[in-house]
Formats: structure tokens, sequence, C-alpha cells
């Protein structure tokens, strides 16, 4: 600051007692004569006093038109000013003074030419770099058309970047700019430079969750986590307690996501955002009925909220009430009909029913709809256009169109870093289902050069090395992720799936007990024990079998996966059928079209002797998963019991066909040898009736 701005400093409290009396009184003081104010000419030598006083007359001018709101006052204030610099006119000090009070009176012409004129002089004088820097951020809101956002926005990172250099230890310049980075799509900047706020104070909660907000927007959950995870409890307001909340909702910890949510709940009860997101967690916890009430709460305070409606047939959805779903959603589209949530549900809920091409339909839309010129996307957009392609390509897949699920994963491939390797995973495994081994193992590796620190695709290769044999091998790829940290739960899981696939039960067995060590949430533990449950079976240890998939149900009573698998184990041993029936049903009422479901329901009906009911079941079952040798044993066994030797023929030929390149699949080469000779049988069979009926 130069001279006069320092005695300044020194005198204005003094000015402000002595106007006391004024800006309490009464009426407001009679505003100078309106008569023409003589410019003096610039004096050769600086005259201070003038200049205090005038500055003074200025200030006291500008503080009662603050008060009336009366313009002359402001009028005055722009003289007296005038006058200061005129008496001093090198001081830097007064024209900055002048051009704040023009930008507060919105003459933001004046204020930027004044500022501009103060930058020829000192090109580095920094209290004119920061009022530029704010009247540029003050006018992105005010522009309307794109090119003069971009140009204040350049104009606000050009005066912010000056203030950095010329005061490289200021915290302040080095936030706003990261913020300005930010808005301006740079990043990498934008980190940078919230990165020189946390250095110089590592603990700067502003510096903390605008860091934090960057990686939101790029979907970097996890290092957001980190960072919010600094903040002392103590200083966590419900604004910040929602960002750790939806932090931990996007890294899978829903537990400790729904005890943030009540947390801020507890402070500000009346949130409705915050009790929204906290129920967006329930629901993503398995909390459908805890959800449901927080939704019902929503809905009292506001009932023409159409994302209300949505998550409640979300609920609906996952708990196989799906006509209350449907009339939810049309609900939701009538109030919302802009939101493309509302049509990706109910994409998922024809899915589901089974009407794929409806699911189809709408899925081309909304990947029609997200397409920008020239691929080029937001985060957020090109995270939005990923979910839409993989749930197109994901019903392609269902349908067994493996050449058009292979071209819609394809499509994520150029949306960027962040979604490329889910797209890569996708394909290896979309590969793998089309029962091309050597081509998903070479996608993997091909994706693993990429992306060599990607977890997901090194445990998919271990998963298609075991299915070809390799599981010492594909055992010791997933060995090498093991770092004595919690992730080491998911990866003795992944070994135990690649040792049960190699029937190297024991093995899957003793990975397991490991992985349920490390297991502390009672989804994790849920998991485990379904696949415990799995080899137990395998093992013919039944009694054990069906113990972890009751633990399974006791603590999430919507697991179709293990309703399905305790009622199929029932039924294939023809033992307790009717409660095996039971079992099947439930899972069927969560996923109605499940082809793994259908043919459970349709084998415990055949167990049963109930062969028409059997049919619909097994045949559906036939149609929606063609290359599974099980299914198509079945339906043989069923035609054949129902006296249709030729179609028991032709599904157990089809299952023999199948059978030697079945993904994931129990049939195996003595259940093969055994159905062959059946096969053989069944042709002497029917050449031998087909001799009699020609005599």
């Amino acid at each position: 600051m130069d001279k006069l701005g320092r005695k300044f400093g020194a005198g204005i409290s003094l000015f402000l007692f002595g106007a006391a009396t004024l800006l309490g009184a009464q009426n407001p003081p009679a505003a100078a004569p309106e008569k023409p104010i003589q410019q003096p000419a610039s004096p050769a030598v600086p005259d201070h006093a003038q200049a205090y006083y005038h500055f003074m007359l200025a200030r006291r001018y500008k503080e009662l038109a603050g008060v009336y709101n009366r313009g002359e006052y402001i009028d005055r204030a722009v003289s007296e000013y005038k006058l200061a610099i005129a008496e001093d006119p090198d001081s830097l000090f007064l024209r900055v003074e002048l051009a704040t009070l023009y930008w507060r009176v919105n003459r933001v012409g004046d204020a930027v030419h004044e500022a501009e004129n103060i930058l020829k002089t000192d090109p580095d004088y920094p209290d004119a770099h920061r009022l530029l820097a704010r009247i540029y951020w003050g006018m992105l809101g005010e522009n309307q058309a794109g090119q003069g956002t971009k140009q204040s926005l350049r104009k606000a990172i050009e005066h912010l970047e000056a203030l950095t250099r010329i005061t490289p230890s200021d915290t302040d310049n080095w936030l706003a700019l990261g913020k300005l980075y930010r808005m301006d799509n740079q990043m990498q900047k934008s980190e940078e430079a919230f990165r020189k706020v946390l250095n110089a104070d590592p603990g700067s909660k502003a510096g903390l969750t605008s860091l934090a907000q960057l990686f939101f927007e790029q979907g970097e959950y996890d290092e957001a986590l980190a960072l919010l995870k600094k903040i002392p409890d103590d200083d966590l307001d419900p604004s910040l307690l929602g960002m750790l909340a939806y932090a931990y909702s996007q890294t899978h910890d829903f537990d400790s996501a729904m005890a943030t949510y009540d947390k801020a709940l507890a402070q500000d009860p009346d949130n409705q955002e915050l009790r929204r997101a906290y129920a967006d967690a329930l629901i993503n916890g398995g909390k459908l009925d805890a959800a449901r009430t927080q939704l019902q709460k929503l809905l009292k305070a506001d009932s023409e909220d159409g994302v209300i409606y949505l998550r409640l047939a979300q609920i609906d959805r996952q708990q196989g009430h799906f006509e209350a779903a449907r009339q939810e959603l049309d609900k939701a589209k009538s109030l919302a009909s802009d939101n493309l949530e509302v049509a990706l549900e109910q994409a998922r809920l024809e899915d589901t029913l089974g009407n794929d091409d409806k699911a189809e339909e709408i899925l081309k839309g909304l990947v029609k709809q997200s397409e920008r010129p020239e691929g080029q996307y937001t985060a957020a957009e090109a995270n939005n256009r990923a979910i839409f392609l993989e749930r197109l390509g994901m019903v392609y897949r269902g349908e067994n169109k493996y050449d058009d699920a292979l071209a819609t994963f394809r499509q994520m491939l150029p949306l960027g870093k962040s979604q490329e390797p889910r797209a890569e995973a996708l394909i290896v495994e979309t590969l793998r289902l089309d029962q091309q081994p050597q081509k998903a193992l070479a996608e993997a590796d091909a994706a693993l050069k990429k992306y060599p620190d990607e977890r997901p695709l090194k445990v998919l290769r271990a998963y298609l090395l075991g299915e070809q044999g390799q599981v010492d091998e594909g055992v010791k790829a997933l060995e090498a992720l093991l770092n004595n940290t919690p992730a080491d739960r998911d990866t003795y899981l992944a070994i135990a799936q690649v040792y049960s696939q190699a029937k190297r039960y024991g093995d899957a067995e003793g990975a397991i007990r490991k992985a349920l060590a490390l297991s502390s949430k009672p989804d994790d533990q849920n998991y485990a024990a379904f696949l415990l449950g799995s080899v137990y079976e395998r093992q013919k240890k039944y009694d054990l079998a069906e113990e972890e998939f009751k633990k399974v149900l006791a603590g999430d009573p919507l697991n179709a996966s293990a309703a399905n698998y305790l009622g199929y184990m029932l039924a294939d041993r023809g033992v307790r059928l009717e409660e095996s029936v039971k079992y099947i049903k439930k899972a069927l009422e969560i996923d109605p079209n499940n082809p793994a479901y259908l043919d459970s329901l349709g084998w415990a009906y055949f167990k049963m002797q109930k062969y028409d009911q059997a049919e619909p079941y097994l045949s559906r079952a036939g149609r929606l998963m063609a290359n599974d040798p099980t299914i198509h044993e079945h339906l043989g066994n069923l035609y054949f019991q129902m006296g249709k030797k030729a179609l028991a023929l032709q599904e157990w030929e089809r299952a023999l066909k199948e059978w030697p390149t079945a993904v994931s699949s129990d049939f195996d080469s003595e259940q093969a040898a055994k159905l062959q000779k059946q096969v053989d049988e069944l042709k002497v069979t029917l050449a031998r009736e087909k001799t009699q009926s020609q005599k």
C-alpha cells in the first residue's frame, strides 16, 4: 500500500466515531449544494492533507448512501474521491477505492476502466487484480450468453493467476483460483491450486472441502472421503456431514453413510435434501422399509415431488410389488418428465418383468439423448451415458445378443479413464459368456496393460484362468493382491470361487473362512455365508449348506439368490418339496424373469410329478438361457416323462452339445457320460418304435 493508504487506514476510525451522531439522526442530513466542483490542477507536490480530507468526505458520503439509499450521496462520494486523487495523483490506493465504489453501485464499466488504468501504472498492484477478479467472478452469473460467460471466467482466472504470482502465500487467492479452474473444467490445475492451500495449511477446512468437491465431480469418491475424514467432528456442519455420508455411500460403506446422515439430520431435522439422500443410502444399503418411512415423511412435506415417487418405485420393484412400482413411475413421470432417472427405472422394471423390447426402446432413447457433439462430455455426462449404455448392453446380454452387447459396451470406451476400465470388464465378461474364453483372456490382458492397477480386471482374469484349467496360476494372481487391508476379504472370496469352480472345495472353504474373519458388516457376512453354503452343497453337506442359506435369509429376507439356492437344493434331492416351492417362488417374486429361478421352480414341480405345471417354467428358462446344459437336461427329463420322446432326445442332445463350453456350470463329465447313455438308449428305443410302426 502507498504512504497515503497507510495514513488513511489509521484515521478512518476517528472519522467514523465523529460521524456516529449523523448516522443515527432521525432525518438524513442535507446534501451538499448541487454545484459543479472545481477540480484543482494536479499539484507539483502531492498534498496528502487535502487528499486525506477529501478521502474522508468520500467515505462519509458512501456511508450515508448506504444508510439512506440516496443517489446524490453516491455522486458526492465519487466527486470527493476524484478530488482526493487530484491532490495525490500517484496514490493507487485512492484509485482502487474509487473503482470499488463504482463496482458497488453497479457502474461496472467505470470500475473496470479505473482498475485497468491502475494496472497500466503498476501491473502488479494486487488490489486492482483482486477487484477485477471479483468483478468478473460476479459477472459469471449475470452473463446469459455462453461466450460472455467464458470471457468473464477467463478474465477472472487471469487476475487471480496474477494475484497468486504476486502474493503466493495468500491461500485465499489459491482457493478462489482453484474454484474458477473447476468451473472452467481445468481439473488438474484446480487440484494443484487446492493442494497449494493444503500445503500451506493441512487442516484448512475450506481447502479440504473444495478438493473433496473436485474429487466428487470426477467420481473419485475414495479420495474425497479421505479428505473429508480429516475435518474434525466438531467442525462438521450438516452440509459437510451430508457430503461425508454421500462419499460413504459411493464407496459402498452404507452403514457409515446411514450413521452419518443420522448425525446430519439430528443437527438439521427439517433439511429435506439430507432426508432424501438418507433415503437413498437406506435403499442402497438394503434397508428398504426404513427408506420407505423416510420417503413417506418427505411426501408429507411435498406431495408433488416426482423423485420421491421414483424412489418408492425402486423399493417396490426390489420387493416384487411390480404393479405398485409401475403406478409410482407413472406418477413420477407426470411430475418430473425431464428426469432421465425415471426413464432408466422404467427400463429396469420392464427388464425385470421380461419385457425386453420395451426395455430396449427406453434405453436406446436414453443413449441417444445422452450423446454429445464431437464426443465432448463433462464428468457427470460421461457417467450418465455410461450407465445407460451398460444397462442396454446388459439387456442385450440377457437375450443372448452378445454381438449387440459387445458393440454397446464398446461405446463406453471413449468416455474417459473413469469409465474405460468398467467397459473393459463388461466386454471381457460378455466374451466369456459367449463362450469365447481365449478372446476374453486376450481382452483382459490388453486392458491390464492400459490399467495395470485395476483390481476388478485382475480378478476377472483370474476367474478366466481358473475356468481354463489354470487354477493355481489364477489363485497365485489373486494372492498377489493380498496386502493386509480390509480389501483382502474380497480377494479371499475371489480365491474361493476359483477353487470352487475347480471342485477344490476344501481349499475354497478355507479361503471363505479367512474372508469371514475379515467381514465385520452384515452384508459382507451374508455374501460369505452364501458362498460357504454353495461349497457345502457341492460337497453334499446339505445340513450345513441349509444352515448357511438360512443365515443369509435371516439377515436379508429379500436375498433372491439364497432363497432360490435353498429351494433348488431341496427340490433336486426330492425332499420337503412344498417348502422348496415356497422358497423358489419367493425368489421369483423379486426377480420373475430370472432363468435360473424359473428352472428351479420347474424342476421342483417335476419332482412333485406335476408335469403340466413344470413345462411352462422349464421351457421359458430354456429360451432365456439357451446355452445352459442343466436346463436342457431338465427339460429333456420332463418331455421323457410326458411321453414326448423326440423332444426329450432333442433337449438331451442340446445339453451334451453345450456342456463342454458352459460357463460356471455344475454339469460335469460324469453327468455328461450318464446322459450320453440315456441318449443312446433313447435312440435305440425310437428306432425300434419307428420300425414297428412301419410294419
